[in-house]
């Protein structure tokens, strides 16, 4: 594998989808789009990624890594361009629907071709997760850097996604996968070797699924600023990517107690925050923790679900996983919605929390 125009493009590429994915619904609630509706764009979106993933999933035989990165680097781009052209409330539904199918698109494509790439794909699925979580802090740093301009903001990312297809035309050209064969195309969820792999892409899409949504909430009701609130939420993200590096260079030996350590972090990072939120230092530790341990458990997800198969059905079955880290990813803040008619925010964040620490009460195969 080339893996220099695999991590530029993932950053590259993760730069648009940041400044995108902050710069919608701001521009939204800016032209008079009140917040129901950007709850509802922002599930668009969502739905668009994980109808996109299963239609993937299923003809991965008959697509090309390459052909679906330069795919989703197009229609990033017409996601950002639409709203600029006209801000228009269908303008912001095709916007988000396109951001959802481009999401898809790129991610199935960049980590398939990393593991249809090598025989040992963790450490370079570290290097491609690493790369697109500096892509996703620093594109949302662009709308400060232009002095609040969401329009400016919104056309450097466009830039970005679009020099985002040169390094992926260098990406290597991998012959097509043979279609999978009866028993490869059982749900993963039915194969008990994968089972760990979706456990682990459940926490994880439950994690960063209240980290963009109801993480931020609780803090604001405990009386952070809006500043304070950003900081913490971006010392989440950025910790995230020291937990896919960890994953990366830990000995085989430590994998499992990694695994189990990272859900055990992610989900009593999320519970601790909605029941102690008040204390700085705190809030601080536990997003800390709760970081490290949801990035480590993202690689390993990919990485598992790679080793559970032949060489072949790789591609296919790291996309079906990542699926069900987009479902948790859109429920999770679904969940805590349909909780607080009955249940306070705090004992609803701790619940949710308890569901991405299920993958600590399986230990992963040897071979994570």
């Amino acid at each position: 594998m080339r893996g220099w125009p695999t991590a530029l493009t993932t950053l590259l590429f993760c730069h648009g989808l940041g400044v995108n994915t902050v710069g919608l619904p701001l521009l939204a609630i800016a032209h008079g789009h009140g917040a129901t509706a950007v709850g509802v764009l922002v599930a668009v979106s969502g739905a668009g990624q994980i109808g996109m993933r299963i239609v993937v999933a299923r003809w991965a035989h008959r697509l090309t890594e390459r052909g679906l990165i330069l795919a989703s680097a197009a229609l990033l781009c017409v996601s950002s361009a639409v709203v600029l052209a006209e801000p228009a409330l269908w303008a912001f539904v095709l916007a988000n629907l396109t951001q959802g199918v481009a999401r898809g698109f790129f991610w199935v494509g960049v980590q398939a071709h990393v593991v249809r790439s090598v025989p040992e794909p963790r450490r370079a699925l570290a290097v491609v997760d690493f790369a697109g979580g500096i892509g996703l802090v620093t594109g949302p740093a662009t709308i400060g850097l232009a002095g609040g301009s969401l329009t400016a903001a919104l056309a450097v990312g466009i830039g970005a996604t679009a020099v985002a297809a040169l390094p992926t035309l260098r990406l290597a050209r991998l012959p097509l996968p043979p279609p999978g064969k009866a028993a490869a195309r059982v749900g993963v969820w039915r194969r008990p070797a994968l089972r760990p792999s979706v456990l682990a892409a459940v926490s994880t899409g439950t994690w960063r699924g209240m980290l963009g949504s109801y993480v931020p909430v609780v803090l604001a009701a405990a009386g952070y600023s809006a500043a304070a609130v950003g900081l913490l939420v971006g010392i989440g993200s950025a910790t995230s990517i020291a937990g896919s590096v960890l994953a990366g260079v830990a000995p085989a030996r430590r994998l499992a107690p990694l695994y189990v350590t990272g859900a055990l972090a992610a989900g009593a990072g999320l519970a601790g925050i909605g029941l102690w939120p008040r204390e700085l230092a705190v809030v601080t530790a536990l997003l800390v923790a709760s970081g490290v341990g949801a990035g480590a458990l993202q690689t390993l997800s990919s990485s598992m679900a790679a080793h559970a198969v032949e060489p072949a059905d790789r591609g296919r079955v790291v996309a079906e996983v990542g699926t069900y880290r987009a479902v948790a990813l859109l429920t999770s803040p679904l969940g805590i919605a349909a909780l607080l008619p009955v249940v306070a925010l705090g004992p609803a964040m701790a619940l949710v929390g308890a569901v991405a620490a299920v993958p600590a009460l399986r230990r992963p195969p040897p071979a994570a």
